[in-house]
């Protein structure tokens, strides 16, 4: 009676350090970033796109409650959140999405990376989010020559219609009193 109970239960204990890796597995989270990765950040604007993850568990659904901490770079090319630190944390809704909220680069010019750390229920996922921070004066080159090739087209399409418009007035019918002109309508 016991070898039959030891041929039964060995195989099953055998099997239960598996089954309990396989729990482990799909309980694990995962980051997954939403919005911000590659953004152009102006030095010292508040940047236009905000930096948003999800937090998925092993199935791709949404982790709510999971606790996200978003860490910029401490020197060099880096910013602050709304906190006023290189450093905020934020819960994720039902939905799994963490939103870092207001970002201000800082005056350094260059690229980098925000950490993101995601912890839920004794699980955790990293991620990076990478940046760039550029100089503000970069974007204003573009638009002063796209102004002065309108402002030149324009100068040369009024040129151009006084030229029409004094060989046109040559060959019309103008009769003149006083200081005023009146010609052919056109």
């Amino acid at each position: 009676m016991v070898r039959w109970l030891a041929i039964i239960l060995c195989p099953l204990l055998a099997l239960q350090p598996a089954f309990g890796q396989q729990a482990a597995a799909q309980s694990r989270v995962r980051i997954v970033v939403v919005q911000g990765e590659g953004n152009r950040n102006v030095t010292q604007q508040i940047t236009a796109k905000p930096l948003v993850v999800r937090v998925e568990d092993a199935n791709n659904r949404p982790v709510g409650g999971a606790t996200v901490t978003f860490t910029a770079p401490a020197r060099g090319p880096s910013g602050e959140f709304a906190n006023d630190s290189p450093v905020i944390r934020v819960i994720t809704g039902t939905d799994g999405l963490a939103n870092a909220g207001p970002y201000h680069p800082n005056a350094n010019e260059g690229p980098y990376q925000i950490q993101v750390r995601a912890e839920f229920h004794g699980e955790m996922a990293t991620a990076v989010i990478s940046q760039t921070n550029i100089a503000r004066g970069r974007g204003h080159k573009k638009l002063i020559a796209i102004v002065a090739i309108v402002g030149g087209a324009v100068a040369a399409a009024g040129i151009a219609a006084r030229s029409k418009r004094s060989t046109s007035s040559s060959s019309s019918p103008t009769s003149t009193s006083g200081e005023a002109a009146v010609g052919a309508p056109r």
